[in-house]
């Protein structure tokens, strides 16, 4: 009997002790170290919990960097097929909720805190020492029939993400920037009118722009990556996976493309300039174009005459022939632009409008040389269909479509 009383004594003793570190309420609710509230959560720890929780654990405590740390050890045994830390299952199929998250992170310096110090990461994982080629240091996939993404990255404030429709590997709303190679089958650009505003068709000579572009060969200079670390060994920029660094490249100099076309030039927050190649694409299209309507023109000639040589065709040739663009806008309601380029050697220049029956319904005449801009007013003529032709010294340069509606 003795000996009973004494077991219980202790216990006692050992619940008052722990009492202020462990707390179990009536409904269930389990809290280590919490605080002098009624617990929210059903189980929290240094904290009363959150009643949007039902695990809740408070790591703001000195001395404490990590607020959670699971440890999992695998055996070693060949018959596992997975070994996981955490598994966390979040089945949506009975909830009404608009967003629904497996894993959520928050990592967010509060106010009056030094924005400058330190770093923060959404999510740090690190993988290796598996199969090669089966390491991945972050794994995402979708499943099921509908469309979304495996990863989707945002460079906007407090992004939600969007449809993307259609099934993607990844999606990233953002700028998305790689120190060395972009590997792929295919690089596909948007491309739809409806997603373009102010269209114009490039009515100006290309080819005197493209013969200023200076084309060089040069390698990659390697240099330092921006750590925010002064102690730590310096981290070169290029990987250097792909050989970069070994092979001779070709491209312009950003400096002076500038020059030239300075929306097709950009530069970083690093200070570094950068250049939309993908569209020299369309500069190379026009300039092509032109070279075909002048050699054209040339081939109509006859073969002894002074502009044509007997020697053969020039450079030189290819830049003294009258060229008619289409005009612009096409079709129009109120104006028009006309825009042709007649070389100096030409004395006699002449636009000429027809209906479509043939009948002459204006003619401009051209007195500028170079680049000619005629402006064609609609309400000078009745909708329709028109025609219009450039003769040069008397011979026909070129007949193009124009029309006008109202």
């Amino acid at each position: 009997m003795k000996r009973t009383i004494l077991f219980v004594m202790l216990t006692c003793i050992v619940v008052l002790s722990v009492k202020a570190q462990l707390l179990v309420e009536s409904n269930g609710n389990v809290a280590v170290k919490p605080s002098t509230d009624p617990l929210a959560s059903y189980f929290s720890v240094n904290s009363s919990g959150n009643a949007t929780a039902t695990t809740f654990i408070n790591s703001n405590v000195s001395g404490k960097d990590i607020g959670m740390w699971m440890l999992k050890r695998t055996p070693n045994e060949t018959n596992n097929d997975f070994s996981m830390g955490i598994d966390i299952d979040a089945n949506t199929a009975t909830l009404s909720s608009k967003k629904s998250f497996g894993y959520y992170t928050h990592v967010y310096k509060t106010s009056g805190i030094d924005s400058d110090s330190g770093r923060s990461y959404g999510v740090y994982a690190m993988a290796g020492n598996a199969t090669s080629g089966w390491n991945y240091g972050v794994f995402g996939t979708i499943n099921g029939e509908n469309d979304g993404a495996g990863i989707f990255g945002s460079s906007i404030n407090q992004d939600c993400g969007f449809n993307t429709h259609g099934r993607f590997a990844g999606v990233f709303h953002g700028t998305v920037a790689s120190t060395d190679a972009f590997w792929g089958t295919a690089f596909i650009s948007t491309s739809d009118y409806r997603l373009k505003d102010s269209i114009e068709s490039v009515n100006t000579l290309c080819i005197d722009d493209i013969m200023k572009m200076n084309v060089v060969t040069y390698k990659l200079k390697q240099h330092f990556a921006d750590t925010g670390d002064t102690t730590t060994i310096p981290v070169n920029y290029y990987t250097d996976d792909t050989g970069l660094l070994d092979k001779n490249h070709y491209g312009l100099i950003a400096q002076e493309l500038q020059e030239i076309y300075p929306d097709l030039v950009y530069e970083g927050k690093n200070g570094y300039l950068a250049v939309n190649y993908m569209e020299i694409i369309p500069i190379l299209i026009k300039t092509i174009q032109e070279l075909k309507i002048q050699v054209d023109n040339l081939e109509n000639k006859p073969d002894k005459s002074p502009e044509r040589k007997e020697e053969g065709i020039k450079s030189t040739d290819l830049l003294s022939s009258s060229i008619l663009f289409q005009n612009n806008p096409n079709p129009f309601t109120e104006n028009t632009v006309i825009k042709c380029y007649i070389p100096d050697g030409i004395t006699n220049a002449v636009l000429y409008i027809y209906d479509l029956n043939g009948h002459q319904v204006d003619s401009k005449n051209i007195t500028e040389r170079g680049n000619v801009s005629l402006v064609i007013e609609g309400r000078s003529f009745d909708a329709g269909m028109y025609l219009y032709s450039l003769i040069t010294n008397g011979t026909i340069v070129d007949t193009k479509r124009m029309i006008l509606t109202k």
